[in-house]
């Protein structure tokens, strides 16, 4: 299982912060966004002071940004990051993005299926062509290519059952959204998706994309971290029902408006929504054990919208007591109490079996009272 820090605010990151969550576990990813201007000059500066550390995009909107454009973008930050680079993709489902660009609702889940072809043809062919519905590319030559072989892992943001097959049938993975619809819609979705994927070759990646907020007891995570999960919750009641009626490709999301008043309800947000991961570090290990058994193997964890030193202070008792309860060989550090209290009880081992050593204080011949 690997679990992933994501954060829409630039001020959450440190690259020491950083890298120090990467070594807890096989691939924690960072994604922040400044602002839009910023955003080359940032990331540019995070893959020099970082070296553990892997970015994703989540995600590039295909219907906004053409395929071309992003698979170039991609193709030099893979450069750049000395190959930490990896691309998340999707459609949208927001009508603030959507409509701002005067996107064919009805065509983008097209446009994103061609898309991906697309940047993968970008990736691996030279020269490539591509003649779709949506997209006509005559012959042509990307320039760089990418450090990582044959591509990047690519991933699909996904929160209806046909994205998560249009990623399936691709043979990439997936980052999946309940869209706090409930749990039974993440299973079906997960399983789907794995159904799919049985058709063609490779390995299934199946992400999860949630809310969370990590505090020292559920008590306080429910008072630091609550209010923004229901705030969250009702701004996106709004706009997801809306984005309902205005296409058959998005008339799924219906069902969030099903929901009523348990959408702003904390006990149905963190129980039975199936977007959050929040509470004490034991309480959030348990909820992610839950989603790891719908089949997700990895975790990006969004965590937003509380004071700055809040974030500072979730995503440190992330990386120190839940991350590394999701133990993997490639891991390279543990929490020290852990490692302290193996070595203990190996400790107790070897004396009962009679093979301990003690040590003693040079020529004083008394046990040392350190931790021997």
């Amino acid at each position: 299982m690997n679990l992933a820090i994501t954060n829409w605010s630039s001020r959450s990151f440190t690259p020491s912060a950083g890298d120090s969550i990467a070594s807890a576990c096989r691939s924690s990813i960072w994604r922040s966004a400044p602002p839009l201007p910023l955003r080359p000059k940032f990331y540019g500066y995070l893959y020099g002071h970082t070296s553990r550390i892997r970015f994703r995009h989540a995600i590039s909107l295909i219907p906004v940004n053409h395929p071309l454009k992003i698979a170039a973008n991609v193709a030099v930050a893979d450069i750049l990051s000395h190959g930490r680079i990896e691309l998340g993709v999707g459609r949208g489902n927001t009508t603030l993005a959507l409509r701002a660009f005067e996107i064919d609702l009805d065509r983008s889940r097209l446009a994103v299926k061609e898309g991906i072809e697309i940047i993968r043809k970008a990736f691996t062919e030279d020269p490539f062509m591509f003649y779709g519905e949506y997209y006509k590319i005559p012959p042509r030559s990307l320039v760089p290519k990418t450090i990582q072989k044959p591509h990047p892992p690519m991933f699909v943001a996904a929160s209806s059952r046909e994205s998560h097959e249009v990623a399936a049938r691709a043979g990439i993975g997936v980052m999946s959204v309940s869209s706090s619809i409930g749990w039974q819609l993440l299973a079906d979705n997960i399983a789907a998706y794995r159904r799919a994927f049985n058709a063609v070759n490779g390995t299934p990646s199946v992400g999860v994309l949630v809310n969370a907020y990590c505090g020292e007891t559920d008590e306080v995570a429910k008072a630091e971290g609550g209010p923004s999960l229901v705030e969250y919750m009702r701004v996106a009641y709004t706009g997801y029902t809306r984005l309902a009626k205005m296409s058959k490709d998005y008339a799924y999301m219906g069902a969030f408006g099903a929901l009523g008043d348990r959408i702003v309800d904390y006990d149905y947000i963190v129980n039975d929504s199936g977007a959050v991961v929040i509470g004490s570090p034991e309480t959030c290990i348990r909820q992610i054990e839950h989603y790891r058994s719908l089949g997700a193997t990895e975790m990006i964890l969004r965590i937003d919208s509380v004071p700055h030193d809040r974030i500072l202070r979730s995503i440190e008792l992330f990386g120190k007591y839940v991350i590394p309860h999701f133990k993997h060989p490639e891991n390279i550090v543990r929490a020290s109490e852990e490692i302290l209290g193996d070595i203990r009880r190996m400790r107790d081992v070897a004396k009962a079996q009679g093979v301990y050593v003690e040590l003693t204080e040079p020529g004083q011949g008394q046990k040392s009272a350190g931790l021997s």
